[in-house]
């Protein structure tokens, strides 16, 4: 079963990853999936350096660069991206009965016949087109443009 984690729409502001090289960039981004799989921490060196498909050696020099911008920190817990802990929620990965709580759920309300929308919708109302449409004969005919139609003789107006 694959995983999400949240991005937020921020990141497009962020300095210090906007202002990443390229490649830095890119390896950061796959840092946060193998966070993601990994349970919020990274894996050891040589498991990251297969997945970014480079060398150990090359993969250690990755992660200091990132450290060094503030990107990677490590902690008591392992080293993981800068607030990983602030931006997921638990609930995400950690909860594998919420859908089946929710259907549970939706199960209760349809048995107790309570339905709820999706979407509210207003009570119908004459739109504009139809109450254009619907003239008395005294106002005259009306096209689609509001117009009056032509008359043979290239006229306007009611007949």
């Amino acid at each position: 079963m694959s995983l999400w984690f949240r991005v937020y729409d921020d990141l497009v502001d962020d300095p210090k990853v906007q202002r990443l090289d390229p490649s830095l960039f890119r390896a950061l981004i796959n840092l946060w999936c193998l966070t993601s799989a990994n349970r919020g921490v990274l894996p050891p060196i040589d498991e990251i350096a297969f997945k970014l498909r480079m060398k150990p050696q090359k993969a250690q020099r990755v992660l200091d660069r990132l450290k060094a911008e503030g990107l990677i920190e490590d902690d008591g817990t392992g080293t993981h991206p800068h607030n990983w802990a602030g931006r997921q929620y638990k609930s995400d990965v950690e909860d594998p009965t919420a859908a089946e709580r929710m259907r549970r759920h939706r199960n209760r309300q349809r048995n107790n016949g309570v339905t709820r929308p999706v979407t509210s919708r207003s009570p119908e109302t004459d739109t504009e087109t139809e109450a254009e449409t619907e003239k008395t004969p005294s106002q005259g005919r009306m096209n689609s443009s509001g117009e009056a139609p032509a008359r043979p003789n290239g006229q306007r107006g009611p007949a």
